[in-house]
């Protein structure tokens, strides 16, 4: 079985451009540059656009020894460096919290313990062969006017694009659901993100 990495995720991207293959983003060729400017921004943006059943995780947030400059709020959390989306914040009884505001890394509330679900930011080696489809065609047609200046090529990837991330999201859809470990946890509905021909912000504050 192969092992995926951002290079080989990359090169996929490429040949479907029908550009040279590269063996580091810092070898120096065009190719290259392009790729590596683009593909952690390309990633982190379609991680972001689902809800993805296979990036979903739940943690309780380390309490920090700080008082909040809101006064509105007594305690303040940190959010861990992997998140990639705020799926929903809950209390130590699993009940879902609507008071509460997220600045930076950081989440403001007057809660002493919470928990949190979000989509993570995982390692190429554990994307679902579906997720890989889309996210090569995704890179496909954001690298391509660069790699090769040809429009019409561009149009006919953004097409597959939307192909295949319809296909992910059912195939994932269809996976087991996430089971909620929170006390009391309550079903969350999936919503969908944002155009996924436009970029996306990687926080939201409520």
């Amino acid at each position: 079985m192969t092992v995926e990495t951002n290079i080989s995720i990359s090169n996929k991207s490429l040949l479907k451009c029908g550009a040279t293959t590269i063996a580091s983003f810092t070898e120096g060729t065009h190719e290259s540059n392009v790729v590596s400017t683009m593909y952690e921004t390309v990633k982190k943006g379609l991680l972001y656009y689902t809800f993805w059943n296979f990036a979903n995780k739940k943690l309780e947030l380390n309490l920090l020894a700080e008082t909040p400059i809101d006064l509105s709020y007594t305690k303040a959390h940190s959010i861990p460096g992997d998140v990639i989306r705020i799926k929903a914040v809950f209390d130590s009884q699993g009940r879902g919290l609507i008071d509460y505001t997220v600045e930076g890394q950081k989440i403001y509330s007057n809660e002493e313990n919470i928990f949190l679900e979000f989509v993570e930011d995982i390692e190429e080696q554990y994307f679902p062969v579906f997720f890989i489809e889309a996210l090569v065609s995704k890179l496909a047609y954001e690298i391509n006017e660069a790699i090769t200046g040809i429009g019409t090529l561009t149009d006919r990837l953004g097409n597959d694009f939307q192909f295949k991330l319809k296909a992910a999201r059912i195939a994932d859809g269809q996976e087991q659901p996430p089971q909620n470990v929170m006390p009391l946890g309550r079903l969350i509905e999936a919503h969908l993100g944002a155009d996924p021909l436009s970029s996306g912000s990687l926080r939201h504050k409520n």
